[in-house]
C-alpha cells in the first residue's frame, strides 16, 4: 500500500465554467440586441399612437430585462475567472497515516472531529471539509480535485485505521 494519497487540483472545470459564462455573455449581448431591434421596430411602427411615458415604458422593459440577464452572467463570468485564477497547480490535498493536509492545512487523525462532503454554496460543486476538535474548518471543492470523492473516502478510511470516513449527509442521499 502506498504511504500517502497526493491529491492534486484539477482546473478543467473551473476552465469550462469560464467558456460557459463567456457563451452566456456572447448570447445575452445577442438578445439586447434583438431586444433593441424590437424595440425600435415597435416604436416606429406605433410612434403616432405612443405617448413619451409609453416610448419609456417600451425601452426600458423591453431592454431592462435584458441587461439585467447580462449583468448576472458578467458576475458570474467573474467569478469563474477569480475561481480559476485561484488554482495553482500542485498538491491540493494529501491524506496518509499522521493525517490530513487539505487547503494548506496539517491535521493529525486525533485533532480531526469530521470529514465531511457538503453542498456547495448557490448550487455550486459540493465542498470536501475538514472540521477539527477545536472548530476550525478547512474547505475545499470537489470539483477543483484530481480524485474522486470515493478514492478520498478510502483513503481516509484505511489510514485512520477505520476512526473516520466521509460523512456525506448533508448531500441527501
Amino acid at each position: 500500500m502506498p504511504e500517502q494519497l497526493i491529491i492534486g487540483f484539477n482546473p478543467m472545470s473551473a476552465a469550462n465554467k469560464v467558456a460557459y459564462y463567456g457563451n452566456q455573455i456572447r448570447s445575452r449581448v445577442l438578445w439586447l440586441v434583438v431586444a433593441m431591434i424590437v424595440c425600435v421596430w415597435i416604436w416606429l411602427w406605433q410612434r403616432q399612437s405612443m405617448s413619451g411615458s409609453d416610448t419609456g415604458l417600451l425601452f426600458g422593459a423591453g431592454l431592462l430585462y435584458s441587461l439585467i440577464w447580462l449583468g448576472v452572467a458578467i458576475v458570474n463570468w467573474s467569478r469563474a475567472k477569480s475561481a480559476l485564477s485561484a488554482i495553482s497547480p500542485g498538491v491540493a490535498a494529501a491524506v496518509d497515516r499522521q493525517g490530513m493536509w487539505l487547503a494548506g492545512v496539517g491535521m493529525a487523525w486525533p485533532e480531526i472531529a469530521q470529514v465531511a462532503i457538503a453542498p456547495g454554496r448557490f448550487g455550486g460543486s459540493p465542498n470536501l471539509s475538514v472540521k477539527r476538535v477545536d472548530g476550525h474548518v478547512s474547505k475545499i471543492s470537489v470539483a477543483d480535485l484530481d480524485v474522486a470523492p470515493g478514492t478520498i473516502d478510502a483513503a481516509v478510511r484505511s489510514y485512520s485505521n477505520g476512526t473516520q470516513s466521509i460523512d456525506t449527509s448533508r448531500l441527501g442521499n
